[in-house]
């Protein structure tokens, strides 16, 4: 019986990763213009029929007071929807659009701090530790500040459902200096690749169950945030980077950008100091948010006094799904 059930399942994420594969040949026959267009009406479907997500958005984005009535709020997760959709679009057709020899008319780096510029001139690499988020593009980013910087870089893969969806978006994600590394490896393999020099990179600001993470204040309100990065700044020294990828219009152009680097001096107490680390890269994707408050991802449920009414529950969930 449990090998005629897992034969089902195998067969039936098959089956679902076939007519996904139709998804990506209808965007790649499309050019990006037409590509956004469909976009475009397939987010107001979405929007209208995605009941849940659109309420989660538009409670949270109330709740952290990035808008104040009903109407904005609403306005807001609905370009959020969009967003969502054009980031999937933007990693489907990017090696249709963008080569080794053109990538300069398509990204660019921009940042209010000289230092994090200095940290991603390909003259003078640095081996960092990359707190990233799912805002903007998250997808290319790592591509990008590979491109930019010259540096090689390992990022962390959190593995799907359907194990051949998951091959799908890591092998767009990758290139010849960007790896992946799933999540259940631990640590080991991030620190062995920042020992070689490469550079790593976390996506950092979804929440964290108790086990993995450690409550911060997040937009005011209370949060619990992975610790992974503050670990590793701890055991290395190496720089955090809060970067990420923004699109800055439909043309497909995107700039690099983020706030100073982070560097800690540890106090001695360890649980202190990776509680300080873990806000001060919060603070940085606040503040990266304000900024960009249409591409960050407003359906997750970040904090714990929204939309966690039994805890407990959500903490065994999250166990299971990495959420």
């Amino acid at each position: 019986m449990g090998h005629t059930k897992k034969a089902k399942n195998t067969f039936l994420m098959e089956v679902e990763y076939r007519l996904f594969l139709l998804i990506p040949l209808l965007i790649r026959a499309l050019s990006l213009k037409h590509a956004y267009a469909l976009a475009k009406v397939c987010a107001q479907l979405f929007y209208m029929a995605d009941f849940k997500h659109r309420k989660r958005a538009v409670t949270h984005i109330l709740h952290s007071g990035i808008r104040t009535t009903l109407p904005e709020a609403k306005a807001l997760a609905r370009a959020n929807f969009l967003h969502m959709l054009k980031v999937f679009i933007e990693v489907v057709k990017c090696d249709q659009i963008v080569t080794a020899e053109n990538y300069h008319e398509h990204f660019r780096y921009e940042s209010d701090s000289p230092e994090l510029g200095k940290m991603i001139d390909p003259e003078h690499p640095v081996t960092a530790i990359l707190a990233s988020a799912h805002l903007g593009n998250w997808e290319l980013a790592g591509n990008i500040y590979t491109l930019m910087s010259g540096q090689n870089l390992c990022s962390i893969m959190r593995p799907l459902a359907n194990q051949k969806l998951g091959e799908y978006f890591y092998t767009h994600r990758m290139s010849k200096k960007h790896t992946t590394v799933s999540k259940e490896k631990g640590i080991r393999p991030l620190l062995a690749a920042l020992n070689r020099g490469d550079s790593i990179a976390i996506v950092s600001d979804q929440h964290a169950s108790s086990r993995e993470g450690v409550e911060i204040t997040f937009f005011g309100h209370p949060a619990r945030a992975h610790m992974s990065v503050a670990l590793l700044h701890l055991k290395t020294g190496h720089p955090i980077l809060p970067i990420l990828a923004v699109r800055e219009d439909d043309n497909y152009h995107f700039k690099l950008t983020g706030t100073a680097p982070i560097r800690y001096t540890p106090t001695g107490d360890k649980e202190h100091d990776i509680r300080e680390i873990t806000q001060l890269y919060s603070n940085a994707f606040e503040e990266l948010i304000r900024k960009y408050p249409d591409q960050w991802l407003w359906a997750h449920r970040r904090w714990l006094d929204c939309n966690r009414n039994n805890q407990k529950k959500d903490d065994a969930n999250d166990k299971k799904t990495g959420h």
